[in-house]
């Protein structure tokens, strides 16, 4: 199987869960949150479309990622089971899921790269890693920017004696 159609596979089971947790969602933050997060994914997804229209021509299969293939993701376990996704509509720390299942992904990138003898699918792998590692920075920036109004520190400096 091709390494990068392998990836393109996962982020569209990404894209899937978030559009489905938005489209279920009543809190507008909540809603928001997981709309931002599809659109970063879909971006996510054009990139690894560019790459393989840059690497065309260039043997990017590996018997690791067909063995790869056969694990089922985070994101498509959840989106099998509606119990989970009821459950991540009132999860306040769905996103930690969230960040597990990307944290999976780049381990298994990784521990695939190691493990892989031919030098450009090797290279291709370790891209891939990096490039995840930064999909999953963009996806803990947009969760942080929705957050942020929730977050403060109260002191008791400046007559803020007071729990706001």
């Amino acid at each position: 199987m091709d390494a990068i159609e392998f990836m393109a596979r996962f982020e569209e089971d990404g894209l899937r869960f978030f559009e489905a947790l938005g489209a279920e969602c009543t809190d507008a933050e909540r809603k928001e949150l997981f709309e931002l997060l599809a659109d970063n994914q879909k971006r996510h997804l054009g990139s690894l479309e560019k790459l393989k229209e840059n690497l065309h021509g260039i043997e990017t299969d590996t018997t690791l990622v067909d063995r790869a293939g056969e694990v089922v993701n985070g994101f498509r376990r959840t989106l099998c089971s509606c119990d989970i996704l009821q459950e991540f509509k009132q999860d306040a720390d769905a996103f930690d899921h969230i960040v597990r299942a990307e944290e999976e992904v780049i381990e298994l990138l990784d521990g695939m790269a190691k493990a892989e003898t031919e030098e450009n699918t090797r290279e291709l792998l370790v891209l891939l890693a990096e490039g995840e590692k930064e999909h999953l920075s963009r996806m803990e920036s947009i969760y942080e920017f929705i957050e942020a109004p929730h977050t403060y520190l109260e002191w008791g400096e400046f007559s803020n004696l007071h729990p706001l």
